[in-house]
């Protein structure tokens, strides 16, 4: 049977078997009629299956046949091809087969040269380690030396630190009596003479404590530690002490020296001291170089920016010396005094408060020196505070009086805290102790230092905190306790307390024991003065004292042994004891509080942040 028959035959067979499936699970009755026609259907399906199928092959067989003729001509077209090919492949590799002989020869040939190579090589290698043993050596070398360089100038730096603060500190130490009585004569003085020339003493004190702060100042500069102090101040009166400080060395010269104030009577906020240095360097300077003609100075305010510049007719300054004037131990004239310090750090110090400087100058017919500084202009007076805590205390209410002296005593130590934490840029701190100093005051209605304290705490609330903007409201709180007369506050509370104290003073220097004794003691204040820590350590084994202050540089024995052995004995452990100290390097603070001391007072004293103390250490049933 040919093939397409079975396949017909096998497709009805399975179409048979379908359909009687299909009718038995659906169980479909079939009649006769029925089944003739799925006969007819199935036979029918047969016969197409065959035809088709049929067709199918036959077409298939053609396709395979055609197919193979194509397979026969290609299989002879690449028998062909490979024949060629493989002759092909024979010649090119006769050929490289050859160029590698050829190359083989060329490397046994070149290997005894390859060889010499590999020898120079190993020579160069070896001289090489040598020179880089050579270098190694030469490096320790120089790390050794650039190690002890650095040594030698740590030590020279520290060498120039004590140097400093030696000078400071026997600087400081006289000039504590010194503006002390002098502030202290002159409100009891009404002659007007005699209160003119203790101003004259007062502002000479003040002065040389300046020059002290110079120092200091320039090893500060130094070391890039500067603190700013700001503080408002009128213009015209800093200028004018500049003037009278320097009008008989003028007329000594015979120079004209003037001072031309230019919308110039106006209070500012800035960093006073600062400005006056600058100021003052800058006209001493003039006078200095210049032997006849003149010296002008005009001074204004204008745009939140001081502007002063100085003329003179003096020696004049070369264009290679202009560029070097402001170096440290520089002088135009060698045959001028000086150290050299005053215009380098005037420079510095305009760096520090942003300002500028400008110089103009012809050899034979003077300079010119044009100076801006950015400023604040002050918007609120102060001297009232005053009148207003003097008509707090005018009041009948005994208690309401306790209440507001222990308050302001309070002030200058909150203030002075206040300070520090924002010298630390420790905001949380800062918004600390300005709310304990906002709550305290605005309860008392004390809207000066309120509304002070009210900026502090929007200045705090913003995204970018300014701390230069924060200095400034503390300086302006800072400003408000130096109107007051603290002395006067204190014995005050102390009458309302019903209380006398005791306080033991250990200081070689007697003018500054002669000074404390004289600001402190009254009717209510018993002070005990001695020259050492030993005689203060006696002195505490017979009687009782309610605070000790020691100055840390005393023979015998110092401040720092003193305090060590007070705060070792049980008996005395909770007795406050202060540091009082001409030190004012930056660190010495934290030095010595580490130290057992409870509080650490600079030299000169400042009555405020004194007397705050004895509140704080004597009057508080606990500290804050």
């Amino acid at each position: 049977m040919q093939i397409h028959k079975k396949i017909s035959i096998i497709n009805t067979f399975l179409l048979f078997i379908f359909l009687t499936i299909f009718i038995y699970f659906f169980n479909i009755e079939l009649s006769l009629n029925d089944i003739f026609k799925i006969s007819i259907l199935i036979f029918s399906y047969y016969l197409l299956s065959n035809f088709f199928t049929k067709f199918c092959l036959l077409n298939t067989y053609k396709t395979i046949q055609k197919l193979d003729k194509i397979l026969s001509i290609i299989h002879d077209k690449f028998i062909h091809e490979l024949e060629n090919n493989f002759l092909s492949l024979q010649e090119c590799f006769n050929e490289v087969f050859s160029t590698i002989k050829l190359d083989i020869l060329d490397i046994l040939v070149k290997e005894e040269e390859i060889k010499k190579e590999k020898e120079k090589a190993e020579i160069l290698s070896t001289e090489l380690k040598e020179l880089n043993k050579n270098l190694e050596d030469k490096v320790n070398e120089r790390t050794k030396e650039l190690s002890i360089s650095k040594e030698i100038a740590e030590s020279a730096n520290k060498a120039k630190n004590e140097f400093l603060a030696k000078i400071s500190h026997e600087m400081r130490t006289p000039l504590t009596p010194i503006i002390g009585y002098s502030r202290i004569l002159a409100k009891d003085i009404d002659e007007p003479s005699y209160k003119e020339k203790l101003e004259i003493i007062h502002t000479s004190g003040v002065k040389l404590l300046n020059f002290t702060n110079e120092l200091l100042d320039f090893s500060k500069i130094e070391s890039g530690k500067v603190d700013l102090n700001y503080e408002p101040f009128n213009v015209r009166t800093l200028f004018q002490d500049i003037y009278h400080e320097h009008i008989d060395l003028a007329k000594l010269k015979n120079i004209d020296f003037k001072i031309d104030y230019l919308h110039a009577n106006v209070s500012i906020y800035s960093d006073k001291i600062k400005i006056y240095e600058i100021a003052k360097n800058i006209i001493h300077n003039a006078l200095k170089y210049t032997n006849k003609g003149f010296v002008l100075c005009d001074v204004f305010v204008e745009k939140n920016t001081l502007y002063f510049n100085v003329y003179d007719s003096g020696i004049g300054i070369s264009e290679d010396n202009i560029q070097n004037i402001f170096e440290s131990f520089v002088q135009i004239g060698k045959e001028q005094s000086g150290a050299g310090l005053g215009l380098s750090i005037t420079k510095k110090l305009l760096k520090v408060l942003n300002g500028t400087i400008e110089v103009e100058s012809k050899v034979g017919q003077g300079s010119t020196f044009k100076i801006q500084i950015p400023i604040e202009t002050s918007q609120k007076e102060f001297e009232n505070f005053s009148d207003v805590i003097n008509k707090l205390l005018n009041s009948n209410n005994s208690g309401i009086k306790t209440i507001f002296l222990k308050s302001i005593l309070k002030l200058p130590l909150r203030i002075k805290d206040l300070k520090d934490a924002h010298k630390k840029q420790d905001i949380e701190e800062v918004r600390k102790i300005n709310h304990l100093i906002k709550g305290t005051y605005g309860n008392l209605n004390l809207s000066l230092v309120y509304d002070i304290s009210e900026k502090i705490s929007l200045e705090l609330k913003k995204e970018n905190v300014s701390f230069d903007s924060v200095l400034h409201y503390i300086e302006e709180l800072e400003y408000l306790t130096h109107t007051l007369d603290y002395n006067e506050l204190f014995n005050t509370y102390l009458q309302f307390k019903e209380r006398k104290i005791k306080i033991l003073i250990a200081e070689d220097a007697e003018e500054t024991r002669d000074f404390l004794k004289a600001l402190l003691e009254t009717s209510l204040i018993e002070v005990t003065c001695v020259e050492n820590g030993l005689e203060a350590l006696n002195f505490l084994k017979i009687e009782k004292f309610d605070l000790v202050f020691l100055d840390i540089s005393m023979p015998v024995m110092d401040g720092v042994q003193t305090v060590t052995t007070i705060k070792a004995n049980d008996n005395f452990k909770n007795l406050p004891v202060v540091a009082l100290t001409a030190h004012a390097i930056i660190g010495y603070k934290e030095k010595y509080l580490n130290c057992g001391f409870d509080a650490y007072i600079t030299k000169p004293i400042n009555d405020s942040v004194l007397f705050s103390c004895l509140e704080k250490f004597i009057l508080s049933e606990k500290r804050w």
